[in-house]
């Protein structure tokens, strides 16, 4: 039974019931609801014919008009004009998919940076490991039931070692920061780019031995030309939309490898694919695509030295356990007129 001084919070996330006790421990006026998966549903795909769109609606307008907190990835259009709405917690490193379609400009939006590093950082790692140790023509052999060795130091196709090569890290941030922790153990030479570089590409004090300049973003195509590997963790924004076109693919080293952990839309995706069809690009690992999903049956999955997976590089089983205990804290200080941490900026749209 609520009363005057609740806050209602309404959480779009299958949050578990641990992680919502963790969140209504913060405070007694905490009036914590769930938005039903019918809700969760109809706001992503409206037309589903699973949906009950009248009962979603109903839903909508409830939540709209009582609850003062969102916590959640996604808020569609409910956000625009919500008469209640306060404060929209994402459970991303991201923003752009609420920045599509702002709420008013006195609700605060924060995110959630490096809450999946560690596991994105490992994605790449193994798609970098895959690349060098040529495990996909690997397994295309084994499913055709054919034994093939390379073992001509000259052969493209010879696995090799990440030893000596150079990692180019495109949005030197929590996300970035951590793949260069991971890779510093393996001997590889990381550079990288972030907008608030030093001009001089001195790389931040907490930087692993291995990091050897971090340049502003005036010095991409100088990056792309040195790297072997080169990793995208920027979030995207008008100015990192289609970064990674014609020009920049030009600029890069020959025989080298795109990673993209980002979103399919920081690369120009037809140059992109271009590229690799007519060899320009020796391989592209990505995690996004553009458009995504990627439609079933569409011919860019056939392109050759493309591997995709489906933007779960940041899935890991205690995601929405860690994301609740992150909310909790912040929860705690927006009940306590504190500053919110990690608030984003609506005008650098991260």
């Amino acid at each position: 039974m609520s009363t005057a001084s609740d806050i209602h919070i309404c959480s779009f996330l299958p949050v578990g019931e641990a992680a919502l006790e963790r969140i209504r421990a913060v405070d007694p006026r905490v009036n914590l609801h769930s938005a039903s998966l019918n809700l969760v549903r109809w706001m992503r795909e409206p037309n589903h014919p699973e949906i009950d769109a009248d009962a979603a609606m109903a839903e909508a307008e409830e939540i709209r008009n009582r609850d003062r907190v969102w916590f959640t990835f996604f808020s569609g259009n409910l956000a625009c004009g919500a008469p209640a709405l306060d404060w929209i917690a994402l459970a991303s490193a991201g923003a752009d998919q609420i920045l599509r379609q702002p709420p008013e400009p006195h609700v605060r939006v924060t995110k959630m940076p490096g809450l999946a590093a560690r596991v994105i950082a490992e994605w790449v790692l193994a798609f970098m490991l895959m690349d060098c140790k040529q495990m996909p023509k690997y397994l295309d052999n084994q499913r055709q039931g054919y034994w093939q060795r390379f073992v001509n130091a000259t052969d493209p196709l010879t696995p090799r070692s990440l030893e000596g090569a150079t990692v180019a890290i495109i949005g030197y941030g929590a996300i970035g920061s951590e793949i260069a922790r991971l890779v510093d153990a393996l001997g590889v030479r990381v550079i990288g780019v972030r907008r608030r570089a030093e001009a001089d590409g001195s790389p931040p004090p907490d930087a692993p031995a291995s990091v050897e300049a971090i340049w502003p973003p005036d010095r991409l195509h100088d990056v792309l030309g040195e790297a072997d590997y080169s990793v995208l963790a920027v979030p995207l924004t008008d100015a990192t939309r289609e970064m990674i076109g014609e020009p920049e693919i030009a600029a890069m080293k020959p025989g080298a490898a795109l990673i993209n952990i980002a979103r399919g839309e920081v690369v120009d995706w037809p140059a992109q694919i271009a590229a690799l069809r007519d060899g320009r690009l020796r391989a592209c690992y990505t995690d996004v695509t553009s458009p995504e999903p990627l439609p079933d049956g569409h011919p860019d999955w056939d392109t050759p030295n493309l591997v995709i997976t489906p933007h779960n590089s940041g899935l890991m089983p205690d995601y929405f356990g860690k994301a609740a205990v992150r909310f909790a804290d912040n929860l705690s200080r927006y009940l306590h007129d504190e500053p919110l941490l990690d608030v984003v900026d609506r005008e650098a749209g991260y």
